[in-house]
């Protein structure tokens, strides 16, 4: 059993109710989720995959695995999977309010694809991925997918129960039980083996786990006609003649019609802040409208499509991260054994959590049936090089 029903739970219960030596009449796997499936960063993230997605001992494993269960399981229709290009880019932006074309020389190599935005808008176009190596997911959908799935083998999700307190064998020091609230009472459930996946949320039932969490806000928007599938990393500077004196630098993803939503839709995203603390849990995430409001006027200013588009949602969640950027960008996620028998621990996967979850949750399945994982060198992310005691329960 584990807790946690994001990408990394889900993932985890999928993998291990298909593994060979899986028996649903011996083996009892329980997901304890404290709100929804998929409700926080699993069903509010971008949903970009890579194959040289970091760290580079899971991220081609991961994303093979993406294919593999769009292909199984009719993903490119039920999650929005599909190849894209994505580039890092400069583009001028213009004011909103007085919208026009962009008055300055653009990139000679701008694709056509890009012809949703504003004409002269590119300065510099950086593709760092292509059809063959980058891809997307409709992250919420991908989730909810994988934990029907798993549920269809015998995997029980007890929603609305918060994990309290994993108790302890005290002769042994292996996992024992997990206690939790759910229905305003208190219970617990007998394990052999607990999996920790509860990304930014895993400090609040392992103490020993420290991870910075930092919050995105993000909006959905219907454009004016579907987009082609270019994902954009920008920075976004004022035109020389807009009046603005800077854009915010929002991630850009177009994205198909999918089982949510029959119309295709533009996912942007604002930079990171950690300007306030997590809260209990991913229902009372609080958004800034302000934040939101500055990356609806961002991803206006360089395409017409998108401003004369209509909003369809707003939202932030907080992400999982092993230390911050600025200090390293390659350190995590950590996936395995913590030291106490039985416990294990899958979490910090940043911004990678959605590529990243198919991978480790084929590992975590390998290690908990087999012993060890042999789909790929997991000794990087051992949790215990980041645990900050040797007790973590």
């Amino acid at each position: 059993m584990y807790t946690g029903g994001g990408i990394i739970g889900t993932s985890t219960a999928y993998y291990l109710s298909r593994h060979p030596l899986y028996n649903p009449s011996v083996h009892k796997i329980t997901v304890l989720e404290a709100t929804k499936i998929a409700g926080g960063s699993s069903g509010k993230g971008g949903g970009y995959i890579a194959a040289w997605a970091t760290p580079k001992c899971l991220g081609p494993l991961s994303f093979k695995l993406h294919s593999d269960l769009a292909k199984e399981h009719n993903g490119d229709k039920i999650w929005g999977h599909r190849a894209v290009f994505a580039a890092e880019i400069k583009l001028y932006g213009q004011d909103v309010e007085n919208i026009r074309d962009v008055a300055a020389n653009g990139s000679s190599n701008t694709p056509s694809g890009l012809d949703w935005l504003r004409p002269g808008s590119v300065r510099q176009y950086d593709e760092i991925g292509n059809l063959s190596n980058s891809g997307q997911v409709n992250p919420y959908m991908l989730t909810t997918t994988l934990a029907k799935l798993a549920e269809e083998r015998g995997v029980k999700f007890s929603l609305g129960s918060k994990v309290t307190k994993i108790q302890l064998n005290e002769e042994n020091k292996s996992a024992r039980s997990v206690s939790f609230t759910k229905d305003g009472e208190t219970r617990s459930i007998n394990a052999t083996d607990v999996v920790v996946g509860a990304g930014p949320w895993t400090p609040k039932v392992l103490p020993a786990v420290k991870l910075p969490t930092p919050r995105g806000h993000s909006v959905i928007v219907k454009p004016t006609r579907p987009l082609p599938p270019y994902i954009l990393f920008p920075d976004i500077q004022p035109a020389p003649t807009a009046s603005s004196e800077r854009f915010l630098s929002p991630d850009i993803y177009p994205r198909p019609a999918d089982h949510v939503r029959d119309f295709d839709t533009v996912y942007a995203s604002a930079p990171d802040d950690y300007e306030v603390d997590i809260p209990d849990d991913s229902d009372q995430v609080q958004l800034v409208e302000k934040k939101l409001e500055d990356v609806l006027t961002a991803i206006g200013s360089v395409s017409r499509e998108i401003h004369k588009g209509e909003l369809v949602g707003k939202q932030a969640c907080y992400k999982p991260q092993i230390r911050p950027h600025e200090e390293d960008e390659e350190v995590g996620p950590m996936v395995g054994p913590v030291g106490t028998k039985g416990l294990w621990l899958a979490t910090g996967h940043d911004e990678w959590g959605i590529q990243n979850g198919p991978g480790t949750g084929l590992l975590m399945s390998e290690m908990i049936f087999e012993g060890k994982a042999h789909s790929t060198d997991t000794s990087s992310l051992d949790p215990k090089q980041f645990l900050k005691s040797s007790d973590p329960a």
